[in-house]
Formats: C-alpha cells, sequence, structure tokens
C-alpha cells in the first residue's frame, strides 16, 4: 500500500485537523458537525468529495427509489447497506478496527467494515435524507437505533433488545455514556480515538495527534485521556 512520507504526512494531517476544528467552530458547540464532510476530512479530501464518488451517489438514487416504492425508510436503509453496497462484516479483532474498517469512503470501497464505518456510512445516509438515526455506545462497540429499533451493524441489522446488549457486554469497560444517543462531533471522536489507537504501538506521535482530535470532539470519553498517558509515557524523555 502507498504510503506518504514523513515530510508529507505531517502537513497533511495537520491540514486535515484543521479542517475537522473549523466544522467545530461554525456551529459554537459542534453540534452542527456534518457526518459527511467529516468522512471526506479524514481522507484529507475537500468537503463535497463524495459529490464524485459514484458508489455513494448510485446508493442515494436506490434509496430514494426504494422509500418511494416501499415508504419503508428503515427496510431501505438495510437493504442499502447490506444488499445494494453488499458491505460485510470485516471480522472480530484488529481487522474491526483497521482503518479501512473505520472510514467510511474505505467502507464503501472495500466493502467491508466493523461496526463504527458501517455505522457511519449509515448515518451519512441518515443526515442527507434527513431522517433520525442515532448512533449508541457500548463499551468497545456502536450499534444504531431507528424509531425506538435496535440495529446491529456487525449483523445485517439484527435487532438485539438493550437488555441483550447489556447482557452481551457485561464484563466491558463501562463509562457511564453507554445508551444515550451520540452526538456526531462524539461519534468522530470515537473514531479518531480509533484511529489513534492503531497508532500507539508503532508510532506514538501520529497516535497523540489523533488523540488531540478526539479529544476536542468528545472530551467527556474517558479512554482518550488514558491511552494519550500511555502514549506520552512511550516518548524519548527528551521530547
Amino acid at each position: 500500500m502507498y504510503r506518504l512520507s514523513s515530510k508529507l504526512f505531517w502537513p497533511a494531517l495537520i491540514i486535515a485537523f484543521v479542517v475537522a476544528l473549523s466544522l467545530i467552530l461554525w456551529s459554537g458547540s459542534g453540534k452542527g458537525v456534518s457526518y459527511r464532510e467529516m468522512a471526506c476530512a479524514f481522507e484529507e479530501r475537500t468537503p463535497s468529495c463524495l459529490d464524485s464518488v459514484s458508489d455513494w451517489n448510485e446508493g442515494l438514487a436506490y434509496f430514494d427509489s426504494s422509500v418511494a416504492a416501499t415508504h419503508d425508510t428503515l427496510g431501505s436503509l438495510k437493504n442499502l447497506l447490506w444488499n445494494f453496497w453488499k458491505i460485510e462484516f470485516a471480522g472480530a479483532g484488529e481487522a474491526a478496527i483497521a482503518k479501512d474498517a473505520v472510514l467510511p469512503l474505505r467502507v464503501l470501497e472495500n466493502k467491508k467494515s466493523g461496526c463504527m464505518g458501517i455505522s457511519w456510512l449509515a448515518l451519512m445516509v441518515a443526515e442527507a435524507r434527513h431522517f433520525r438515526l442515532d448512533a449508541i455506545l457500548l463499551p468497545g462497540h456502536v450499534f444504531l437505533r431507528y424509531d425506538s429499533k435496535n440495529l446491529e451493524p456487525n449483523r445485517r441489522g439484527y435487532s438485539y433488545t438493550d437488555a441483550e446488549y447489556r447482557e452481551k457486554y457485561k464484563d466491558g469497560n463501562w463509562t457511564g455514556l453507554e445508551f444515550s444517543p451520540l452526538e456526531p462531533q462524539e461519534f468522530v471522536g470515537l473514531a479518531a480515538f480509533d484511529i489513534g489507537n492503531l497508532y500507539l504501538e508503532n508510532d506514538v506521535p501520529r497516535a497523540l495527534t489523533w488523540y488531540r482530535m478526539a479529544e476536542e470532539f468528545f472530551p467527556k470519553y474517558p479512554g482518550i485521556s488514558v491511552n494519550q498517558a500511555i502514549a506520552k509515557s512511550k516518548l524519548p524523555d527528551s521530547l
């Protein structure tokens, strides 16, 4: 896979960081963060980059025609994600948290995703078509909720109850933030946190850059400060 040289990477990432933060500043509180624009910013593209992504535009056209024919928003969304776009679960462990499984434009291209990537893509569709879809946090996981119905992103939209989720994740690290809908900037902060975690072992400065972005978007999430401290402890004393 092609990689930017270190001389080119840092300016590019700083540009993405500035774009991301500017979106927050436009709205004051961050509540105006756009899932679609942030998908482009995380890939270091212009905010309107989706205009030229054929899979995205064809998908929206499919969704619109399905809703017009069936009047079923939820069914149309599920068909779009898993039948039209044919997105598959990338697998448990590292495969589900790789960049290709987290960043929605890469998910569209590769047709593989973990919970974050396909949820982000679904939230982009909801944003574009103006219907309410929420991302719900669990320990190390997110799921979706539409009109009181839960959708499990890693099982083609299967509907677990809240009680079933509590049982499945009872041994996880609970933060007190679970089961409340995430604001768009909070979801984006989780994505930045996940990307930072990818670099924690082998590229600490890059991890810290992503953690800083995560902190700006989702300051209440305790894992960010914990992993920032771990990353800083790995830096040479001279830095």
